[in-house]
């Protein structure tokens, strides 16, 4: 397993992530989820991604029993705007995770400007908790979403992170809801990967602890069989210190795992 560091946060980082999205339904006892998150990181994978929404910490929780919290570096996600409600939500992510800390705290799928601005008070408890110690980093989930948002939070100083979307086929990207009446064109209306690629090289180059996500777009916008050829351009893809793929049966760890060995030797090599 390649290790990199995430940015300019300190953090080193398994350039394989796990995503949990899926563990909520894949497993209803989270003990069962922990014991797979066990396998994972036994693998190598010490980086974890969740989200307050997706229902899985629960499993995170009893995946950093088996393996200790100081081993891991966990990323999760609020989608809270408010301060107080933030800041509320912080207290309880540490007790749902049982953790004192969380490594990164990203605001959830942020799709404009606009959408910076009205989290505001969201970002403010965010630092007031890294101030506390209860969260080391602060950043943002960009989800789908490209344009204008990119271009504010790489230059808003307080984001240190940023989760992207970014994969081979130059799908699912939407330009930002700058006005969010229904029937208002996104910004740009036809986004551009190459355009967004270069946005997230401008945030790796100032910095920012850069992840990419929907490597196989998705699932639904790739055909199965090219699947293990998109998360291969995903892990070469240079902009990124880490390739942030949804992995929820030992199937898919297998795969993962094959072609991130695959590619950290080729890269080694090539070094050489």
């Amino acid at each position: 397993m390649e290790y990199n560091p995430y940015g300019s946060t300190g953090l080193q980082i398994s350039r394989l992530c796990i995503g949990c999205g899926h563990f909520k339904n894949a497993y209803p006892d989270p003990e069962e989820g922990g014991r797979f998150l066990e396998e994972v990181f036994e693998g190598g994978v010490t980086f974890w991604d969740t989200a307050e929404g997706y229902g899985s910490h629960p499993h995170v929780a009893a995946g950093l029993r088996r393996v200790g919290r100081e081993r891991v570096v966990l990323q999760t996600k609020t989608g809270e705007a408010e301060y107080a409600k933030t800041a509320e939500r912080i207290d309880a992510m540490l007790q749902d995770l049982g953790t004192d800390y969380l490594d990164v705290l990203l605001l959830h799928g942020l799709n404009s400007p606009r959408d910076l601005a009205h989290r505001e008070g969201a970002l403010r408890a965010m630092l007031e908790a890294k101030q506390a110690g209860k969260v080391r980093h602060v950043g943002c989930s960009t989800h789908i979403y490209t344009g204008p948002v990119m271009e504010a939070v790489i230059d808003c100083p307080e984001i240190e992170v940023i989760l992207a979307t970014v994969n081979k086929g130059g799908v699912m990207l939407e330009g930002s809801i700058v006005d969010p009446a229904p029937d208002a064109p996104r910004v740009p209306e036809q986004p551009s990967m190459e355009e967004h690629i270069r946005q997230v090289r401008r945030a790796y180059e100032a910095g920012k602890g850069i992840s990419i996500m929907k490597i196989i777009g998705g699932g639904v916008h790739t055909p199965k069989e090219e699947f293990e050829e998109w998360i291969a351009w995903g892990f070469d893809f240079p902009f990124a210190h880490a390739i942030n793929l949804g992995i929820t049966y030992p199937r898919e760890l297998e795969i993962d795992l094959r072609l991130e060995r695959q590619n950290a030797a080729a890269r080694l090599k090539k070094a050489a």
